[in-house]
């Protein structure tokens, strides 16, 4: 275990270093900034157009609450429209006398129609705006609150004045276009981050259980391990669990993103959410609801919500100094033309300020960008732990790959079994060898157990296991030690090897016992994927702590990679440490315990689904259904997410600088500068929407 603690070191300090928020979005299940303060069972919204269409379908609040909401918004439209449709009186010639008698009474109609309109429509805006002022937090709902209130409090002064400027028209109007276009964002948000939502919310809640008086529908919570429950044709799986009876084909593709269904037969594992369609099965519950493969799917993509993002530093010191900076701006604006023309021109100028220059754009360009690739990923059966890990994966160099479980199908097979003396009883070792590696998960001890099973052998009595990752593993059998593993682990000297085996050697107190042989088939994705690596410009190269001459095979195989045997777990460490001190960002695929140290000290950590518990807790990525050709296509959506999350970044500010430059000069109407920050955002989340549309692994044209 002490060979473990440097990767347990790196993995909490790597955890420590990433930021992490409390609480997702009610709607569209971005982070919300500063959610960990509220009460777990309150709905948080990351914006009001969240807010907003949340309410009006529904949410947790019901169909009344829902109705209500929707009742406001169309009154706040009502009176707005009558708002900006009244204001043309006041811009209509005719005589002066004429005029001036219409104006008064226009004025406070106005007034009337304006009130509830900034009441129904402003009340969510001054809501959060007054949350984000209590923690300081200065956002675009403050924005939105200080330019709308300043005008129609300078409105309502005029109006009771009998004289000056009026900004009803622009006040409701701003208003009514923010409501609308954050509410079309919010929905669009949403349609492009629910990746899992529509397959979770299709789960069943119940399932026919097999009692000893027939069959029962019961709740999936009532279900306990060992049940047996009845799938039908056309139902999805309800649990995670072993087939005992029946044969069907079997839709995994949302699970592992395979499209081609698979023919599942008793004594196979079959995942809750997958569909059953052509056969009636019977199923022995291993798990169910939060325990599920699915539910470990959803729980990782929210992970990866909660997590930073790609260029997530350059977004975090930006937003710091944007909205105060913006505020300064503003006021400098309002003071010149002020002074140069008059109040009115200050306010209406100032107040485009506020409203072009709303962060929306810029809050979300990267965190969207991130949220749509995780899901799509997931959807192609390959979990991402953070939003930031793409950005890694788009600047990696190299690709290096553990041998035994990774390129290969880590299931071999013992070829031969040489008894080191002649007049030693094979039973004998073969006993003490299964006894020793039936307490081991690696697929090197599972089959030495199974042959020796098939032998009829059993296990002998041993104590004081204890694994050595990357070596081998030891124990104690009558008092005297026990060693299984390579030749320098075993303290005998290594013998003449078959090209392309794998040799394990069996010591008791340092005398060989005897060694077996071992090979094993590699996957028939390994060579396509790392063919595809090498396209996309990422050279492989395979760390391993077998034989030379086996992982040599293996390389020569895969098109003549660079192959490294006979590595420690701290060598690996030391391989990786030396590329990251050239500058190489390497991926390192693997699924061992004895890869784990190497999975953290790596840009990427990238294991298979079949890997120990361990690999798959410290890993980055996990691929589920072991098909390695994901990997290349995660690159590429990878690359296209920081592209994506690029011109996002571009777009927003370009676009504030264009639009805060046009303000200040008083070349922009406030109304103008509302619709153009709703159009802003828009752009963002369609951009970001291409991502969801990407074709899934397996199905898209071999191309970056």
């Amino acid at each position: 275990m002490d060979t473990l603690a440097p990767a347990l070191a790196v993995e909490v300090s790597r955890t420590a270093e990433r930021p992490r928020v409390a609480r997702l979005c009610a709607h569209c299940s971005l982070p919300v900034t500063g959610g960990s303060d509220a009460a777990p069972d309150v709905e948080l919204y990351c914006c009001g157009g969240c807010a907003l269409a949340r309410r009006i379908t529904g949410g947790l609040a019901g169909d009344s609450a829902a109705a209500g909401m929707l009742m406001a918004v169309g009154l706040g439209a009502f009176f707005s429209m009558n708002v900006m449709m009244l204001s043309f009186v006041l811009y209509t010639g005719g005589h002066e006398a004429d005029r001036l008698a219409g104006e008064a009474w226009v004025r406070w109609a106005l007034l009337g129609l304006a009130t509830p309109s900034v009441i129904l429509l402003g009340a969510p805006f001054v809501s959060r705006g007054l949350r984000g002022g209590r923690r300081l937090l200065l956002d675009t709902d403050v924005l939105i609150v200080l330019g709308v209130g300043a005008a129609y409090l300078i409105s309502a002064w005029s109006v009771f004045a009998g004289r000056g400027p009026l900004y009803l028209d622009t006040a409701c109007g701003i208003l009514l276009f923010m409501t609308i276009g954050r509410y079309l964002e919010a929905a669009t948000r949403a349609r492009t981050t629910d990746a899992l939502g529509r397959l979770a919310r299709s789960m069943p809640t119940e399932a026919w259980r097999i009692a000893s008086f027939g069959e029962e529908r019961v709740t999936i919570d009532r279900l306990e391990a060992s049940d047996l429950v009845r799938v039908r044709p056309g139902e999805r799986l309800p649990v995670d669990g072993v087939i005992r009876e029946g044969e069907a084909s079997v839709s995994e593709a949302e699970i592992t993103g395979e499209s081609t269904p698979v023919h599942r037969r008793p004594g196979d594992t079959v995942s809750a959410g997958t569909l059953n369609l052509d056969g009636a099965l019977v199923v022995e519950v291993l798990r169910r609801g939060a325990d599920t493969t699915l539910a470990r799917i959803v729980r990782i993509v929210e992970e990866a919500r909660l997590g930073r993002y790609p260029l997530a530093a350059l977004v975090d010191r930006v937003s710091a100094k944007f909205v105060p900076m913006i505020l300064l701006v503003a006021a400098a604006t309002l003071a010149y033309w002020t002074l140069t023309l008059s109040p009115g021109a200050g306010v209406l100028n100032a107040l485009c300020v506020l409203l072009i220059a709303c962060p929306c754009a810029i809050g979300i360009a990267t965190p969207l960008a991130a949220v749509a690739a995780s899901g799509r990923a997931a959807s192609s059966g390959i979990l991402v732990r953070a939003g930031e890990t793409f950005e890694r994966l788009a600047k990696a160099e190299r690709v290096c790959f553990d041998k035994t479980g990774t390129l290969t199908n880590g299931e071999p097979r013992v070829t031969a079994f040489i008894l080191a003396a002649a007049d030693d009883e094979d039973a004998r070792v073969l006993s003490l060898a299964a006894a020793l590696e039936r307490s081991s998960e690696h697929p090197v001890a599972r089959a030495i157990v199974r042959y020796a099973a098939n032998r009829g052998v059993m296990p002998a009595d041993v104590t004081g296991f204890r694994a050595v990752p990357g070596r081998g593993a030891s124990a104690f059998a009558h008092g005297l030690e026990l060693r299984l593993g390579t030749a320098a682990f075993a303290g005998v000297p290594p013998a003449a090897e078959t090209p392309g085996a794998t040799s394990v050697y069996v010591s008791l107190d340092g005398r060989l016992l005897g060694r077996f042989e071992l090979q094993d088939t590699p996957r028939l994705s390994a060579a396509p994927a790392v063919r595809e690596l090498g396209a996309l410009g990422l050279p492989s190269e395979i760390l391993s702590g077998d034989n030379p001459a086996a992982v040599s095979t293996v390389a020569a195989g895969l098109g003549g990679i660079r192959g490294s045997g006979g590595l420690t777990p701290e060598e690996k460490v030391a391989r990786l440490a030396a590329g990251a001190d050239r500058g190489d960002a390497v991926i390192m695929v693997g699924d061992g315990i004895n890869d784990a140290p190497a999975l953290s000290r790596a840009a990427v950590g990238v294991t298979l689904e079949g890997g120990t518990d361990l690999a798959r807790e410290l890993a980055d990525v996990t691929i589920l259904g072991g098909d390695l050709t994901r990997l290349p296509w995660l690159i590429r959506l990878s690359r296209a997410t920081l592209r994506v999350a690029r011109w996002n970044l571009f777009w927003a500010f370009f676009y504030n600088l264009a639009g805060v430059s046009l303000a200040v000069s008083g070349r922009l109407h406030p109304l103008f500068g509302a619709l153009a920050m709703i159009v802003s955002s828009l752009v963002v989340v369609l951009n970001s929407q291409r991502l969801s549309r990407l074709p899934l692994a397996g199905n898209e044209a071999r191309h970056d």
